[in-house]
């Protein structure tokens, strides 16, 4: 099992040597064989799992890489192998999790910052000002196949990014961890041959409504507030945002099984929405669990006796 739980870690790495690009992105696909390992198996088989994907960092990338990797990765895989396992509200578990990464990340910083002489304020600022070390690599005025204008444009993104860095990355730890999560108990549930007598945990996502106020007020600071009060507001509403996000997910898989709607057209139509209007899908997605505080959606729109509950995974 670990053999190839550990050859399907390893696979971002070896894209990465190839395109570095691409093996970045799919380096987000690392915890979730660790973290089915260690569900499978036990906790110090899945830890010792993380450290050797760790060395092999270490070996092709460097020391750095392969720390920073061991200390992002067993917090998280810790996560999921705890939400794949709860029995406690959704939402709360995955919350508790992202705490756990959150609360690992900051004691790494601290760390970092005290045995290096920069602080907390010098690693962060140092964080973020890698990020404009791409633009170096950008040219301006059209050459390269880039023009001026999305030389700016990409300029305009970077910054945005670099002042919502929190929220963005805690926003994608509730994304991540709600969805391997999901496809874990979707493998035990297979592998153990209940696929089909067990509800699908995440169904009963549901924010309780006092949270409509936190978000409310945290979206009228971002409109009247400027400058650091508003990137503040901005980086804990994308957070709480997500977690809506995932309740509308949830409630809109939930009426495309009450209506019966085609798999293939469901992921037609959610294909061209993105591709056409990413923010405006983001939103409306947020917005349909936002309102499913007042309406419950799941509750007035029931699936028929023969309609099939949308399953983990």
């Amino acid at each position: 099992l670990w053999l190839r739980l550990l050859g399907f870690a390893l696979i971002p790495l070896s894209v990465q040597a190839f395109s570095p690009p691409l093996g970045g992105a799919l380096a987000v696909l690392i915890p979730l064989p660790l973290a089915y390992g260690m569900k499978r198996r036990n906790v110090p088989e899945g830890m010792t799992a993380v450290a050797a994907v760790a060395l092999v960092v270490s070996v092709v990338q460097g020391v750095g890489p392969g720390l920073y990797f061991l200390v992002e990765t067993i917090p998280m895989c810790l996560g999921i192998y705890w939400v794949s396992g709860s029995n406690r509200q959704p939402y709360i578990s995955v919350v508790m999790a992202v705490g756990l990464v959150a609360a690992s990340a900051l004691a790494a910083l601290v760390i970092y910052g005290a045995v290096s002489g920069e602080g907390i304020s010098g690693v962060y600022e140092k964080t973020l000002n890698q990020m404009g070390l791409m633009m170096k690599s950008i040219p301006s005025g059209g050459t390269g196949g880039i023009s001026a204008e999305d030389s700016a444009r990409i300029a305009w993104l970077l910054e945005i990014w670099k002042r919502m860095l929190v929220g963005i990355w805690l926003s994608t730890l509730i994304l991540l961890i709600s969805v391997y999560s999901s496809v874990i108990r979707r493998w035990l549930q297979v592998s153990e041959g209940t696929a089909g007598d067990t509800p699908n945990y995440f169904s009963t996502w549901a924010l309780p409504f006092p949270f409509v106020g936190v978000f409310v007020g945290l979206a009228f600071m971002v409109l009247v507030s400027k400058g650091t009060i508003r990137d503040v507001g901005l980086n804990a509403l994308l957070p709480l945002a997500t977690l809506y996000g995932v309740q509308g997910m949830l409630v809109m898989g939930h009426l495309f099984a009450r209506y019966s709607l085609p798999l293939f057209l469901r992921a037609l139509v959610l294909a061209f929405l993105a591709m056409q209007l990413p923010m405006a899908l983001m939103l409306t997605i947020a917005l349909l669990g936002l309102f499913d505080t007042w309406f419950d959606f799941r509750r007035r729109f029931p699936l028929g006796e023969g309609t099939a509950p949308p399953s983990d995974g």
